[in-house]
């Protein structure tokens, strides 16, 4: 019974210092300032196919300090820069992405709807060797489930180095992902991304160290919140002056927009 008891209590110990009793990793040398650090959704997606080399080319070009990029996994376990795993949505192709093979990809057009050439989904290995050191990444896992977590370890391996894994946040909105890449790395920077308050709760199973939130959901009391207990907070997807000028006043760490050109110079 002793034996029991011991047993019972050491487990809610676990437990409760798993949910309670931990603290976000300090984020302020990611962001290196005092100003928000602007994310390029997807690159610079209103003048290039999303997700693109070209997208994420021209972010950069345009000044761009960080890149905000899509990851889904192919059966075949290749990294491609998508948003949406149904090819139907943005190419000239059909089917789903993690049901296919690369070779069944490579080909597809990204720039079906663009006065511009070819261009398909890139590997996220090679998007990060066109990426300038001094650009920080928000690279984003897809899940169709909650227990979709395959990419998880390729992304990890790929951003092991000190050279990305010091500018870089790995974030999803699954729970489960930023739990395991924490598992596999604890030095990994991870954003919880929600536009649903309902799974806040879910921060004190999955341990981020970043809150990705929804404009909509962004008010003066989550802000203090996220302060006090130490979260970084990247708002998405911020498109008008106003609002992202209301968000610098509130002193959010990180502004993710498809308006580039908005960007302060």
């Amino acid at each position: 019974m002793i034996l029991f008891l011991l047993v019972f209590f050491l487990f809610i110990g676990i437990v409760l210092n798993h949910l309670y009793l931990w603290k976000p990793r300090d984020m302020s040398l990611f962001y290196n300032g005092n100003r928000p650090l602007w994310f390029a959704h997807r690159g610079a997606s209103s003048t290039a196919p999303e997700n693109t080399i070209s997208a994420f080319t021209q972010a950069v070009k345009n000044g761009m300090p960080a890149l905000e990029i899509d990851v889904v996994r192919t059966s075949d376990g290749v990294l491609l820069c998508s948003h949406n795993f149904d090819l139907e949505w943005k190419t000239d192709s059909n089917g789903y992405i993690d049901e296919m093979s690369y070779n069944e990809i490579k080909d597809a057009n990204t720039a079906l709807n663009w006065n511009s050439k070819k261009e398909g989904l890139p590997r996220l290995e090679n998007v990060l060797k066109i990426v300038p050191k001094h650009v920080r990444l928000n690279i984003e896992i897809k899940s169709r489930s909650f227990d979709d977590i395959s990419a998880v370890r390729d992304v990890v391996e790929l951003i092991k180095g000190e050279d990305f894994i010091n500018r870089t946040i790995i974030s999803s909105f699954n729970p489960l992902v930023i739990w395991y890449v924490k598992w596999i790395n604890p030095h990994v920077r991870t954003g919880f991304l929600y536009n649903n308050l309902d799974y806040f709760f879910m921060i004190n199973v999955a341990h981020p160290d970043c809150l990705h939130i929804t404009a909509e959901l962004v008010s003066e009391n989550l802000v203090k919140f996220a302060k006090q207990r130490g979260f970084a907070l990247n708002i998405w997807t911020v498109n008008t002056k106003p609002a992202i000028d209301w968000l610098i006043d509130l002193k959010v760490d990180g502004i993710i927009t498809d308006r580039i050109e908005l960007l302060p110079t």
